[in-house]
């Protein structure tokens, strides 16, 4: 099966360190940026690399964003220039934008435009690095298109002790998986009891009732 193709366009630390992390996940990336020094740096880490400006509207009508199933607009301390590359890319039919943004106007301005999603990375690290200061177990979570939240928490022996399923049934968290030593195991064996320290949870939940489900933990 032929590798999922995305386009990167912006390569400060946020593009790049995107960059490397999508190759990382198996993706085909193309990026691209007007600094040929940033092209050069990142030419080893990615299927291609092109110096071209996404401001420039006959740059964007010459590509064939049909190859690309996303094209995410990593430009996020130049406001002009990161709305400018999206209008560019929304009239050369591209329908997938991701956009990073450098604060709530930039975010709003994105979103009216139609981007598929607009992320704010400072903001979401702060957030999360606060989830785990509150709440030492959490060690991820993601927010779904639905609204609910998506979290894996690992257990500890005060967990086992307060009966943590009961604690989930009680807030309405819906427990998805289980992972012993990098294996998954079926929900049947957290339901029985046989909890250990160390054992992370997969929670399904509202953001609602996962902050009372953690802070019931904590």
């Amino acid at each position: 099966m032929a590798k999922k193709r995305i386009a990167v366009i912006g390569l400060g630390r946020f593009g790049s360190a995107f960059c490397r992390a999508a190759r990382g996940a198996g993706l085909e990336v193309m990026a691209m940026d007007s600094d040929q020094g940033r092209v050069h740096a990142i030419a080893d880490d990615v299927a291609e690399a092109i110096i071209a400006d996404g401001t420039d509207p006959k740059v964007t009508a010459s590509i064939d964003w049909r190859q690309f199933f996303a094209v995410v607009v990593a430009i996020g301390t130049d406001l002009q220039s990161s709305l400018i590359t999206i209008l560019n890319l929304k009239e050369a039919g591209v329908e997938a934008i991701w956009c990073k943004t450098r604060d709530s106007y930039h975010h709003k301005l994105a979103l009216k435009m139609g981007v598929s999603r607009a992320i704010n990375p400072e903001q979401a690290m702060g957030e999360m690095v606060a989830a785990w200061l509150g709440h030492p177990e959490l060690c991820s979570r993601q927010v779904l298109s639905t609204g609910q939240m998506v979290a894996e928490i690992e257990v500890t022996s005060a967990h086992i002790e307060r009966n943590i399923m009961s604690l989930l049934g009680r807030h309405q968290v819906k427990l998805l998986s289980l992972s012993r030593y990098k294996d998954y195991q079926p929900e049947q064996l957290a339901q029985a009891g046989r909890l250990q320290p160390g054992d992370k949870l997969l929670l399904l939940a509202g953001e609602e009732q996962l902050e009372a489900c953690l802070r019931s933990l904590s």
